[in-house]
């Protein structure tokens, strides 16, 4: 669950083509605080996984369907995006909830 308020502006880093995928390098540092491998964050209100983290940046991958039906279609390095973790369940909840379900029709 997100809050919907972005907690820091990043940066495109890198960005490696996979096929239809990607994985994506985002410098950023207020998110990181207490991040860890596995944990959600909002790229531009796109909920990604991170799969490693750096000094000042983290890495996540995106899936094709995620690629082709996103924002993230056309990213270059360097785009700002905005970012946010998401929300803790044993933190209060003092914001606004944006509950995001996506439903696709082919």
């Amino acid at each position: 669950m997100f809050t919907g308020i972005i907690e820091e502006m990043g940066q495109i880093e890198r960005i490696e083509k996979k096929g239809n995928s990607a994985g994506i390098t985002i410098k950023c540092n207020k998110v990181l605080e207490g991040t860890k491998v596995g944990d959600s964050i909002a790229v531009n209100g796109i909920c990604l996984t991170v799969t490693n983290i750096n000094k000042n940046s983290y890495e996540t991958d995106v899936m094709p369907e995620t690629m082709r039906r996103s924002s993230l279609e056309n990213i270059k390095k360097g785009v700002p995006v905005n970012l946010e973790r998401a929300l803790k369940l044993e933190e209060r909840i003092r914001r606004t909830l944006c509950f995001r379900t996506y439903r696709w029709n082919r």
